[in-house]
């Protein structure tokens, strides 16, 4: 998974959760919620940031980056519960895919660093997690893991080792 899959990834993810927002006031979204939608996106678009930054750095992050980051993405997570508890016409899509990207990086980040560089070029990990898997639904991402689990599994073992593959089997398949 290259700089441009990440890019494409998180601009894409990103791009879906702004158009599926509420833009204005509705029988269940008050306009302050409305207001807070706002700031909930100017969050998003600050970790959003951060994230192309990184990933510029080959993911190579620092354990304060790491630590700012997780900080980030909660904070941005709670920024958007908040306007959707209060707020019921929310799109859930939008908090849901919200959760992913942020399982998604600290998974990066955290435990599979060393191997995501290596993982570039490999059909079966690609087709989980490359760019033609940013336009899918949930459902439909769903589905293709099922079908590529095993295949993946072999890639990342043959890849990366033993220990990358029973992380990679252990974080992709119970959190994605």
């Amino acid at each position: 998974m290259n700089y441009f899959i990440l890019t494409v990834f998180v601009v894409m993810t990103y791009t879906s959760m702004i158009e599926s927002a509420p833009t204005k006031p509705g029988v269940q979204c008050t306009e302050d919620k409305v207001e807070k939608l706002g700031i909930c996106v100017k969050d998003l678009t600050s970790t959003v940031q951060k994230i192309s930054v990184w990933a510029e750095k080959d993911f190579k992050f620092s354990d304060i980056e790491k630590k700012e980051f997780r900080a980030k993405c909660e904070g941005t997570q709670n920024c958007f519960k908040s306007v959707r508890t209060s707020c019921t016409d929310f799109p859930e899509e939008v908090t849901n895919e919200l959760d992913v990207l942020c399982s998604r990086f600290n998974f990066i980040i955290d435990k599979f660093t060393e191997c995501v560089p290596k993982l570039e070029n490999l059909k079966c990990v690609n087709e989980v997690f490359g760019p033609k898997s940013l336009k899918k639904t949930t459902d439909e991402k769903c589905k293709d893991l099922k079908e590529h689990k095993e295949c993946a599994v072999g890639e990342v073992e043959k890849t990366c080792g033993e220990k990358f593959k029973e992380i990679f089997e252990e974080a992709s398949f119970l959190r994605f």
